[in-house]
């Protein structure tokens, strides 16, 4: 197993935070504040790259050499503002699901994204996009 799957296998089961993949339509949410991509890890883009340019998985947004990655995703917190739910679009790919639900978590754990509070339910929709050239 690949150390960056591993270790988002590892936040994933530290945490009280369900990760799951669904399809869905979440243009309807409140967004998320995002307040920057401070802890989006470059080795993180880095595999997903090789797993598009490899051909493992098929990943939205990838040609030649280049991944322009756009994803929208929901999340759910409780009444008191702790997170509990990541809900990313099915990709059909477990080892990119899992980085990019990794990557995610502790993006929102570290306050790139955070909850306006508009949504009584605690659902929100964030959106999660980079761009990366291969070598």
């Amino acid at each position: 197993m690949n150390l960056l799957v591993s270790i988002a296998l590892v936040l994933a089961s530290t945490s009280s935070v369900t990760v799951q993949t669904a399809d869905g339509n979440w243009s309807r949410l409140p967004s998320l504040q995002a307040r920057g991509y401070d802890h989006l890890n470059s080795d993180f883009m880095t595999r997903l790259h090789q797993i598009a340019s490899q051909g493992q998985c098929q990943l939205p947004g990838y040609s030649g050499n280049r991944l322009d990655l756009n994803l929208s995703f929901a999340a759910q917190y409780d009444p008191g503002g702790t997170l509990q739910r990541i809900v990313l679009p099915k990709l059909n790919c477990p080892e990119a699901e899992g980085l990019i639900g990794g990557a995610l978590l502790e993006m929102m754990r570290g306050g790139d994204y955070r909850p306006t509070g508009k949504n009584p339910e605690g659902w929100y929709r964030g959106q999660f996009s980079f761009s990366f050239v291969g070598d």
